[in-house]
């Protein structure tokens, strides 16, 4: 997960870790699955304890990662970011 130069908070890093079974390079679309997974876990829950908040970081520091990563690669830059978007905003409209 250290493809940048400033790491994160040490305890960030390791729930990405974590989230994406500590693959050494995931690959966007992993990164994207991965924060869509924890997304999931987090709009079951009522979003009140730390371990949330942890978890809500994570999955942004997840989806900048794979946004980063999609960046880079000149067959993902076109449409990865616009998927990616949508199916993240698409977690949690039917939790009402």
């Amino acid at each position: 997960m250290s493809e940048r130069n400033a790491s994160p908070p040490q305890e960030l890093e390791y729930a990405m870790r974590a989230a994406v079974d500590n693959k050494t390079l995931p690959s966007a679309a992993e990164l994207l699955e991965a924060a869509e997974r924890l997304l999931d876990r987090v709009l079951r829950t009522d979003c009140e304890s730390r371990e949330s908040a942890l978890d809500l970081l994570t999955v942004d520091a997840l989806m900048t990662r794979a946004l980063a990563i999609a960046a880079k690669d000149p067959n993902l830059l076109e449409e990865f970011p616009e998927q990616a978007m949508q199916r993240v905003a698409s977690h949690g409209r039917d939790q009402s």
